[in-house]
């Protein structure tokens, strides 16, 4: 017997189409891969643009949060030596004799200067009186004068008080140092 092998031949039109299917899906990868890569960028440049949105935000807010503190410092300023006025007019008050009439008018006044002293509370502005006889700090007292006596380096009088505005010095409280005896 002879031995004939089984040899089916593809058709020529079927080989042309297969070689066409494959050139196809080739075209196709390099496509999935094009548009794989263009996703990956697209990804890439939301990500950078989320972090630069973020980075601008928390900017923003920090930007603000001075302003805000920049503009209660300003409005602090202002109001301070009204305070010290207004607390200077009513130290006189015990000194002078008023009439009935006059009197309320100086109460009148003491009771608008408490409600200026609750209203810069609110933005947070703060006095300080230190005692006498405490430790002299430059960095939230000024010395206007020193005077000899025993105890050196401690506060003989207040003049003026302080304020603070969130924990930063505002208006050192001006004060009489005892610089010590000669």
């Amino acid at each position: 017997m002879k031995n004939i092998k089984n040899t089916k031949s593809v058709p020529r039109k079927e080989t042309q189409k297969f070689k066409e299917l494959e050139e196809k899906i080739e075209e196709l990868a390099l496509t999935i891969d094009k548009v794989e890569d263009e996703k990956l960028q697209i990804v890439n440049n939301l990500k950078r643009a989320l972090a630069d949105y973020q980075n601008l935000e928390a900017n923003t807010q920090k930007r603000l949060g001075l302003l805000y503190l920049q503009s209660r410092k300003s409005l602090a300023e202002k109001l301070i030596p009204v305070v010290d006025d207004m607390s200077m007019a009513i130290k006189t008050k015990q000194e002078i004799q008023f009439d009935e009439q006059s009197l309320s008018w100086a109460n009148g006044v003491v009771e608008i200067l408490r409600n200026l002293e609750k209203g810069i509370e609110i933005i947070g502005l703060k006095k300080f009186v230190p005692e006498k006889g405490s430790k002299f700090d430059p960095s939230i007292h000024e010395a206007l004068s020193v005077i000899d006596g025993e105890n050196p380096g401690t506060i003989y009088e207040v003049i003026q008080p302080g304020y603070t505005l969130d924990d930063t010095v505002i208006r050192p409280s001006r004060v009489v140092v005892i610089k010590g005896n000669k």
